[in-house]
């Protein structure tokens, strides 16, 4: 995944100059490989290793995002981007929280209080029963390597901006870093794998949505693993009648704050409710922000998001007020994402002009090619990149260098500032700052 050059934007809009710039890949010519980068150089250090889990020390980018090997007593897990490793390292937490709970001896308690046979449970993908929960060799024989997949955030800016079908032609021979694959089958594996698998949510019973509140996580989480041994554990209280008995340990979690932030939005906007009750509001929000029918119903049915990440999207934006223009624009490039990464980057983004709105009003809202942006009432162009670390490729260089041309021609600004979740490489804050843009780091601390 790539980034881009609003920077160029911002020159050209703050001379407000009527001539273009020549491209970001003329004005700084050469490109960067994204390089192998090392976990104790990109994480804080109570990420690299805890209790539950240790971070591969080498990490590759795409550009965009590094890409994490996350390894567990519970399984390895293959992470893109950093706000992903922190909410599977806080389900570890959860995880491991739901192994003490269905301890033999906790189990064993419970039947001998209730006077009931020894219950045996589901066998899910853990392959754990109530009387060998213990045995580790028996527990995790059968987790493997959950790989992440995703189509590149910024692919469909990329393709957009080439043409169709010279983006067709990209995707086919990985010039724009997607597989073929992602062309014949309409998005990545882990899209397709979730259809069949989001299916499931709808059937949760209060209990298990109790016991997923309880343990601070969410209940449409893509983590398989959770899913099925709140599921298991929750089935056996119901059978035997053991309480909830337990508080989630802190540990890590004081450093997991997208883990920390998803929590704490998820009890303020009630999102432990029945599925269906959640869909409705959201709905109801989404009329208000005048978005069309049919958009609402495209953005309700998207499998790249679930319950949560679409309440997320649709809380930012009517948090922003009537006053701000275009926050129907930003659902539709919302609808852009693909997969659990690229949602992600929408969730963040969304949430980050919220952000903006309180310090510095917004008075609306611009999205060429579906990158999300937003136009203070001063007349500053705010580009929010909810990326780990942006490298100046090839796919960054002419993103922005269309992005900048579109987006003159929507609104004329007096500055603009590109903000980013994480880092920024010297070649990239180079090519962007040349181009007239203020290159903000680590803008979501």
């Amino acid at each position: 995944m790539n980034t881009c050059t609003p920077a160029r934007v911002a020159l050209l809009i703050s001379l407000s100059l009527g001539t273009l710039l020549a491209s970001p890949a003329r004005a700084q010519s050469g490109f960067e490989k994204p390089p192998v980068l090392q976990a104790k150089d990109v994480l804080p250090e109570a990420l690299l290793k805890g209790p539950f889990h240790e971070v591969d020390p080498r990490v590759k980018s795409d550009g965009y995002f590094n890409e994490f090997k996350l390894r567990s007593k519970f399984g390895d897990f293959n992470v893109e981007g950093q706000q992903l490793l922190e909410l599977r390292i806080g389900e570890l937490n959860a995880l491991n929280e739901l192994d003490q709970l269905s301890s033999s001896k906790v189990i064993g308690d419970a039947v001998y209080e209730g006077g009931k046979a020894t219950v045996m449970a589901p066998v899910h993908a853990v392959k754990k029963v109530a009387n060998t929960v213990s045995d580790p060799d028996k527990m995790y024989e059968t987790v493997k390597a959950v790989p992440e997949g995703a189509e590149k955030v910024f692919s469909w800016a990329y393709r957009q901006a080439k043409g169709a079908a010279q983006g067709v032609s990209d995707l086919v021979t990985g010039d724009s870093q997607t597989s073929s694959k992602d062309v014949s089958d309409g998005g990545s594996s882990t899209l397709q794998a979730g259809k069949s698998f989001s299916l499931k949510f709808i059937g949760y019973t209060g209990r298990e949505r109790e016991l997923f509140r309880k343990l601070q996580v969410n209940p449409y989480s893509s983590n398989k693993i959770l899913q099925d041994e709140v599921v298991r554990v929750a089935g056996l209280g119901t059978a035997v009648g053991f309480a909830f008995r337990f508080v989630p340990g802190l540990g890590l979690l004081g450093q997991l704050t997208t883990f920390n932030r998803w929590y704490g939005r998820a009890e303020q906007l009630s999102l432990y409710e029945d599925p269906d009750v959640i869909k409705e509001k959201n709905k109801a929000e989404l009329r208000a922000l005048e978005v069309p029918d049919d958009m609402i119903e495209k953005f309700q049915t998207s499998k790249a998001y679930n319950p949560w990440t679409r309440r997320f999207v649709t809380a930012s934006m009517t948090a922003l007020g009537p006053t701000v223009a275009g926050r129907a624009l930003f659902i539709k490039a919302a609808l852009q994402a693909k997969n659990e990464p690229s949602t992600l980057y929408f969730v963040s983004v969304a949430e980050y002009l919220e952000k903006v709105q309180k310090e510095t009003p917004l008075k609306k809202i611009v999205s060429s090619l579906y990158i999300p942006a937003g136009v203070t009432k001063k007349g500053a162009l705010i580009v929010p990149l909810s990326v780990d670390y942006l490298f100046w490729t090839q796919e960054v260089a002419g993103v922005f260098d269309d992005f900048k041309n579109r987006v003159t021609k929507e609104e004329s600004f007096s500055s603009v500032e590109i903000h980013v979740r994480g880092r920024v490489s010297a070649r990239a804050r180079a090519a962007l700052q040349s181009l007239g843009a203020k290159v903000v780091e680590n803008a979501w601390r």
